[in-house]
């Protein structure tokens, strides 16, 4: 009856041991995951084609693959116009000779101010025209932003602008995208790199049963277009419950059935604390 007895107190003792703290596990940090594709900011169609029958390519800048600037010539065009520039030039010189025979005349009256204006007006014509020619003679394609050049296998050219990422996201989780926080991209290869969230739509671009949204993200790395690609938002580190802090930046873990006192940094945010370091996933805070 002894031993029983001594058992039952001994094993008393043990419950109330671990039953003397109200307690709250750690959990893994909490991160929000998202997918995205690396892709031009701005793409733009040009065109080593000629648009008229008499026109012909002249000259090709670029070469497949090369990086461009703004502004950049990639392509000339020419178009034979050599017989109406030479009217036009005819043109040109006959007013000048027409005005050089009426500077002759001595007698400057109205009939001559007449003539000299029509003859300048001719003159103004006839040059307008022949600057219109020139320029139709030849034309030009710039490159309309820096990027890269590329002709696709139907021959279709495009230049690509920044590569950037593009993800998408849904109406729940639409909050969480906001312009300028940090997020860590993770490459296809595995390698993490540092990342800014850009900008993002006000119009779903699918609007079904859930809503989905594009969005940006930035970094100073530039990746490969067409390269897949994991975005994480920063972490605000392990959850603490307010319940679990005590003075505002202490708290007590228990082991061994002892309680610890700790002092953390710590980040309210809402009803509840966020730390980074000073404690792990499956601690045990006593709750007050």
């Amino acid at each position: 009856m002894a031993i029983i007895a001594i058992a039952v107190i001994v094993g008393k003792s043990n419950d109330d041991q671990n039953d003397k703290y109200n307690t709250y596990t750690v959990k893994s940090e909490q991160t929000d995951n998202f997918t995205g594709v690396v892709q031009a900011d701005q793409k733009h169609a040009v065109s080593d084609e000629p648009k008229a029958d008499d026109e012909t390519l002249a000259s090709s800048n670029v070469r497949n693959g090369e990086e461009v600037i703004k502004g950049q010539v990639l392509f000339t065009f020419y178009r034979n116009m050599s017989s109406e520039i030479a009217s036009a030039n005819l043109e040109i010189r006959q007013a000048q000779l027409a005005i050089q025979q009426l500077n002759t005349t001595t007698d400057k009256n109205t009939d001559y101010q007449i003539e000299l204006a029509k003859d300048q007006a001719v003159l103004g014509d006839a040059q307008d025209k022949l600057n219109k020619l020139t320029k139709a003679q030849s034309r030009t394609v710039l490159a309309p932003t820096a990027g890269l050049y590329f002709k696709d296998s139907e021959g279709r050219s495009f230049v690509y602008g920044t590569p950037i990422i593009e993800g998408n996201v849904n109406e729940f989780s639409l909050d969480k995208i906001k312009k300028g926080k940090s997020v860590t991209v993770i490459k296809n290869n595995g390698d993490k790199i540092k990342g800014t969230y850009g900008s993002k739509d006000k119009i779903p671009y699918n609007n079904g049963a859930v809503s989905y949204y594009h969005f940006q993200v930035n970094t100073d790395e530039t990746l490969t277009y067409g390269m897949h690609v994991q975005i994480q938002n920063k972490t605000r580190g392990f959850k603490i419950p307010k319940t679990a802090v005590k003075s505002g930046d202490t708290v007590y873990v228990v082991k061994n059935d002892k309680k610890h006192r700790r002092v953390l940094d710590l980040t309210k945010y809402d009803n509840n604390y966020y730390v980074k370091k000073g404690i792990k996933a499956g601690d045990k805070l006593v709750l007050f």
